[in-house]
């Protein structure tokens, strides 16, 4: 049996533990990623000196980012790397791919998809974005039921970061999921190496971002409950490749215990709980959305979000024209201007 049980040390909301080399990276890759978010907010209202601050803060917690998978890499050589259990089954080769590969698509989807949104935080969308973070972290612990190695179905604990993405678009969206995803590593630890970390916690969750690719097509503006249905459905299919690939390449020693010879079949039957996990979601949003003051609040916030994002790009590209500094015209907006927050 593996040996890595033996540096346990630090208790999990979850109640599972986790040992130090793996708890304060994951900690601290969670601070760095929401302190990532306040960078971005203060980047547009800064001065040309205290951008420069900031950009170098933003490589900073890129280099703490690092620094942790580093750290996870060091906890797999010195208590998963040549045990009896996992490594026999282990294919790091291909864990690395998965990864690359479904990062890769996550960010050309959010990229080319979400080209015309803003990626601009401003107060309203970091306050709702924390909020929906800890909506959907108290309501996973509303467990239905919770699988043997890792893994639940919970009560619509994904649906705050659905309406998020929703509101304020794909590119917020996977940040936030990937946030939540590192957040979950602390309360749900099934952690034996940094790829598998990446495809079964922030690679997985930050797929919740994509399910508001479909909120902005004008064709299902009378019928809101269409793009949620599609965009949750594909959120489903993301978070379970994610999770089937970490199956596969990295916990064959759980099918081979159960006298399965086909790991793909095992980890496509134990993975399919994220189908469970999304239909609950997706059915309690379909209520939620036909609810016409519900739409009615969404609606709202989807229209003060693209004013707010117009009105940027137009005092920018006015203060261009004429050489003036921008952070200028948006400190002189903030005090002359009253702000809906409707």
């Amino acid at each position: 049996m593996n040996n890595h049980f033996t540096l346990l040390a630090v208790k999990t909301p979850g109640g599972d533990v986790l040992p130090d080399l793996v708890f304060w990276p994951i900690t601290a890759l969670f601070a760095a990623l929401f302190a990532l978010m306040f960078l971005i907010f203060l980047r547009k209202r800064s001065s040309k000196t205290m951008q420069i601050i900031i950009y170098v803060a933003m490589i900073l917690c890129a280099v703490a980012a690092i620094a942790c998978l580093a750290l996870l890499g060091k906890y797999y050589l010195d208590n998963i790397k040549g045990d009896d259990y996992y490594s026999p089954f282990l294919k790091k080769a291909p864990l690395y791919i998965s990864a690359v590969v479904l990062v890769g698509t996550i960010v050309a989807m959010t990229l080319i998809l979400g080209s015309k949104q803003s990626f601009a935080f401003d107060s309203r969308t970091i306050a709702f974005g924390a909020i929906c973070i800890a909506m959907s972290f108290a309501l996973s612990y509303v467990r239905l039921f919770k699988l043997p190695q890792g893994g639940s179905v919970t009560l619509v604990s994904l649906l705050p970061l659905l309406i998020f993405s929703y509101i304020f678009g794909i590119k917020k969206g996977v940040l936030i999921g990937a946030i939540y995803g590192v957040l979950q590593a602390i309360q749900d630890p099934f952690i034996i190496h940094p790829a598998q970390f990446l495809l079964d916690y922030p690679i997985a969750f930050s797929t919740v971002g994509l399910g508001g690719i479909f909120s902005e097509i004008k064709a299902f503006k009378k019928c809101p409950q269409i793009p949620l249905l599609l965009g949750g459905l594909l959120v489903g299919v993301f978070r379970f490749m994610a999770h089937f690939l970490s199956g596969v390449f990295a916990f064959g020693a759980y099918a081979n215990e159960a006298g399965q010879s086909n790991v793909g079949i095992y980890s496509l039957g134990y993975n399919s709980f994220v189908f469970v996990d999304i239909a609950i979601t997706i059915a309690v949003g379909m209520v939620l959305f036909s609810s016409k003051a519900f739409v009615k609040e969404i609606v709202n916030k989807q229209k003060a979000r693209l004013a707010t994002v117009t009105s940027a790009n137009a005092s920018t590209d006015s203060n261009s024209k004429v050489g003036i500094d921008p952070t200028d015209n948006e400190k002189s907006d903030s005090t002359d201007t009253p702000r809906n927050d409707d």
